[in-house]
């Protein structure tokens, strides 16, 4: 699967990098994930150098996950604003993302089991009435340490995700 879109300055019109370095670094990553999505990042980027400045990008203390979100968030508005239907949907789904057993990373919760890695990703994203995506709404994610229960964890912390999302 390839992805065609290309005008990712769009989605991130007022992002406003410390360093310019950093902003054409991003759009290289983004590039790369569009065009590689089902893989790693040391497949995506192609290189292992390029897999490296990817890892760095993502771990600058002068990177805002939030802060992209909200880029996206805002483009999807005026987005909303232009679309020509008659509806504009909110379509929420929370995924489990696995990492196996991987327990070096650091953060990272279970999802299914205790032995299995990964995280819930909440997601709404604005849809028109002919099935166009216009871009993410809302995006939240969490992981569960420890051992409780899927439904005594999830659900009620997840109940406020779908009512706020």
């Amino acid at each position: 699967m390839t992805a065609e879109y290309k005008n990712w300055q769009e989605e991130f019109v007022d992002i406003n990098f410390t360093d310019q370095r950093l902003k054409s670094r991003f759009f290289k990553i983004i590039d790369a994930f569009a065009a590689s999505p089902g893989k790693s990042t040391w497949a995506a980027t192609g290189s292992r150098s390029s897999a490296k400045a990817a890892y760095r990008f993502f771990s600058n203390s002068e990177i805002s996950k939030d802060e992209l979100l909200d880029s996206i968030s805002r483009a999807t508005v005026e987005k909303i604003k232009c679309a020509d239907a008659e509806w504009i949907l909110a379509v929420q789904d929370t995924t489990a993302v696995g990492f196996g057993d991987r327990k070096a990373i650091q953060g990272m919760g279970y999802y299914c089991s205790t032995e299995q890695r990964g995280m819930l990703v909440h997601s709404c994203i604005a849809v028109t009435d002919q099935g166009i995506p216009l871009g993410i709404i809302y995006q939240e994610t969490n992981t569960r340490m420890g051992k409780r229960s899927f439904m005594n964890y999830v659900v009620p912390q997840w109940q406020e995700a779908w009512l706020s999302g």
